[in-house]
Parts: C-alpha cells; sequence; structure tokens
C-alpha cells in the first residue's frame, strides 16, 4: 500500500506529469530535457530522482550523458493506464500554454 501512496504523490505534481508526457514520446538526455521542460537542472533532477524512486522513470548512463525513459512496465503493475494519463496531461498544458 505504502508503494502505491508514493506513486500517487509522484503523479501529483504538474513537473513530474510533463517529464512523463516528454518522455512519452522519446528518450531524453537530462539536459536536453530540461531545455526542452524549462526547468533548471537541479529541479529537474530532483523530480526525477522521486520519478526512478517509483520505478516509473529508468535512467541510464552513457558515457557522460544520462538518458531517461518511461517505463510502460511500471504503469502497467500500479494499473495506472499510461495513456489516458499522458493524454489528459497532453490536455491540461495545451490549455496553460493558451490562456
Amino acid at each position: 500500500m505504502r508503494e502505491l501512496v508514493r506513486v500517487y504523490k509522484a503523479l501529483s505534481d504538474e513537473s513530474r506529469l510533463r517529464i512523463l508526457a516528454a518522455l512519452a514520446d522519446t528518450r531524453y538526455g537530462v539536459c536536453d530535457l530540461a531545455r526542452h521542460l524549462g526547468l533548471s537542472q537541479p529541479t529537474l533532477s530532483h523530480h526525477l530522482k522521486i520519478l526512478r524512486d517509483t520505478g516509473l522513470v529508468s535512467a541510464e548512463r552513457d558515457g557522460p550523458s544520462t538518458y531517461c525513459t518511461l517505463n510502460a512496465e511500471a504503469f502497467e503493475r500500479y494499473g495506472i493506464c499510461i495513456d489516458k494519463l499522458l493524454t489528459r496531461c497532453r490536455q491540461t498544458a495545451w490549455k496553460t500554454t493558451t490562456e
């Protein structure tokens, strides 16, 4: 039960939802992802740590760079429909940017 609470807490932050939406489309290097989302590197690292700790995001080192990917299996394990979640995130993000 505690693990499930941690996952839903991780999903309750707008920045983390934006990270998940971006990673649904492609693998990102941390620096590129920070630039894409307009987040500072330390802020992004903080959010990525929370997402990695819950297993929703995986990080892999490739030389000096770290690349992040979405872990779809974790979403299935927790019974979260990733397609619906990310569609809703994108709709909300679009509304926010057009208002």
